[in-house]
């Protein structure tokens, strides 16, 4: 696995050391090491899951340390599962990494050619995450089962190639999420797929009508559909739901679930 797990003190994370090669900070945090009391124990950066924010600003605090970076250098979207993309620039640091009333208004996926810091929230949704080397930038997306039905993951790479960037040598990562060992979804997110891929190879049909998603290979069939090569993909293929002492997981256990955080960053040179 290109994704490697990562100690730092009393903090434990995912990153991809041949990004980090390239100058690009990238990160998937977990729940570990951090304030908030039970049920959020102990690392959640989510604001909007009903933690005490004091808790929550302490843990983005101590998550942002790692990188060097404060929260006013730092982008966070109002995610709402849709399929918005907006491109950053320096102006939105610090728009909503310490209230969520600051957050960039319905936006799921987050581009930039700029230092600034993306960083967006999960607990079972699918982190993508992007860099174009020929644009030197980079972007985040948060896609749930309703942003892979409806591409977030294209909108990103269009975002990138209006800006003239070639996709065959764009670096694309698919971070930890729920796996298809765990999600299981009815007719009505299945045909949402349907509708909008030729096919769906990912959609295992049961018994009982339902299917097991596989949403890293639905957004992986996406990229390689629009020309991303395979050897610049990378993923996690680590399920949130399947390990409750790494992650949070809306699906396992219910809207009072913490959220771990994706994170990326393009190092600019002084």
């Amino acid at each position: 696995m290109s994704w490697k797990w990562h100690e730092r003190g009393n903090f434990t994370y995912l990153t991809i050391p041949k990004w980090s090669a390239e100058g690009i900070d990238l990160g998937f945090s977990t729940r570990v090491g951090g304030v908030s009391h039970v049920p959020y124990d102990s690392f959640n950066l989510g604001l909007h899951v009903g933690d005490d924010p004091t808790a929550v600003l302490q843990n983005r605090e101590h998550w942002l340390d790692q990188w060097g970076v404060p929260l006013s250098k730092v982008a966070v979207g109002e995610q709402v599962h849709g399929t918005n993309v907006l491109w950053i620039n320096e102006e939105d640091g610090g728009r909503g990494s310490r209230e969520l009333e600051t957050a960039i208004p319905a936006t799921d996926g987050l581009v930039t050619q700029s230092s600034v810091g993306l960083m967006a929230f999960f607990a079972d949704c699918v982190p993508l995450f992007f860099y174009y080397p020929d644009l030197k930038a980079v972007g985040i997306a948060h896609a749930g089962w309703k942003g892979t039905a409806h591409k977030i993951g294209q909108k990103v790479l269009e975002c990138f190639e209006e800006a003239g960037g070639r996709t065959e040598d764009a670096w694309v990562a698919i971070g930890p999420s729920i796996g298809p060992c765990c999600y299981s979804v009815d007719e009505r997110v299945a045909v949402q797929f349907r509708a909008n891929y030729h096919e769906t190879p990912f959609l295992h049909r049961q018994e009982d009508g339902h299917y097991l998603l596989d949403l890293w290979e639905a957004n992986k069939t996406l990229f390689l559909g629009k020309g991303v090569r395979l050897e610049n993909i990378e993923v996690a293929s680590v399920c949130t739901a399947d390990n409750p002492e790494w992650f949070f997981s809306y699906r396992r256990d219910g809207a009072r679930s913490g959220r771990m955080a994706g994170w990326i960053r393009r190092v600019v040179s002084s």
